[in-house]
């Protein structure tokens, strides 16, 4: 499978398009895993100073954590995507640039917090170099005892979404944290195949009064439901999101 273009992901419509599934033409199912990684965001992003978010995308985050009184500074490698970003959030406090490669242009210990959602899934390689060389990067712009907060992709049965090449595991993360890192949580928060009240809702949902509230109870009902997965479940499924806190030894 060919790597995903990411600047012409950067032209797929809405910011959701752009960064989670460019085929949801309806934004529901977006909506939905949106909702769902806010769940962990916005609570972490509450207890923080300075955040980096790594692989920002268009920054769909960036606004919401801008509101909680965060400095925000949003970091990707598609030139496309910062330039969708500053066009979105024009005026605000949030700031954006564009870094095509590593090492991150910011002095050791800049950040107390720093976030990615669906990058390090993407560095994912045989023989994990990418993965590791990210993560020590990612060490080292965070204080010590500042936090890491990562949703990614992952995969007990060794299949993959379409956005992504190789597959990484649980394991895998876990082991490119280690150097660095000591995990203070791990949590399976989505399944890579919705539940039936979800997919009736992807359906239906656009013609529904009161459609927020509905899509906020079935973002919990799906975290309960893929933290209540047993491994033999996850090994039926392609792929499942988890959310990892770590946090900078010193």
């Amino acid at each position: 499978m060919a790597e995903v273009d990411w600047n012409e992901r950067a032209r797929q419509g809405s910011a959701w398009q752009s960064v989670i599934d460019p085929g949801d033409r309806s934004g529901l199912k977006n909506g939905l895993i949106d909702r769902i990684q806010w769940l962990h965001v916005g609570p972490w992003a509450a207890t923080r100073r300075r955040v980096l978010d790594f692989g920002c995308g268009v920054g769909r985050f960036a606004g919401r954590i801008a509101a909680l009184g965060v400095e925000y500074v949003g970091t990707d490698s598609a030139v496309a995507m910062i330039e969708a970003a500053r066009r979105l959030h024009a005026g605000g406090k949030p700031r954006f640039e564009h870094v095509p490669a590593l090492p991150l242009p910011f002095e050791d210990g800049r950040f107390d917090g720093v976030l990615t959602v669906g990058v390090l899934q993407c560095l994912k390689t045989a023989d994990g170099g990418p993965l590791r060389a990210a993560v020590a990067e990612l060490a080292r712009v965070l204080a010590p005892g500042g936090e890491l907060l990562m949703i990614e992709q992952a995969s007990a049965s060794g299949r993959h979404s379409g956005s992504v090449v190789e597959s990484a595991s649980e394991a895998d993360y876990l082991a490119a944290l280690g150097p660095h890192f000591d995990v203070a949580a791990l949590a399976r928060i989505r399944r890579g195949s919705l539940s039936r009240a979800s997919g009736l809702y992807l359906r239906w949902g656009a013609a529904l009064p009161g459609r927020r509230v509905l899509e906020g109870w079935l973002a919990r009902h799906e975290s309960r439901a893929a933290a209540r997965a047993g491994e033999d479940a996850l090994r039926r499924l392609a792929y499942h999101d988890v959310a990892i806190r770590a946090v900078r030894r010193p």
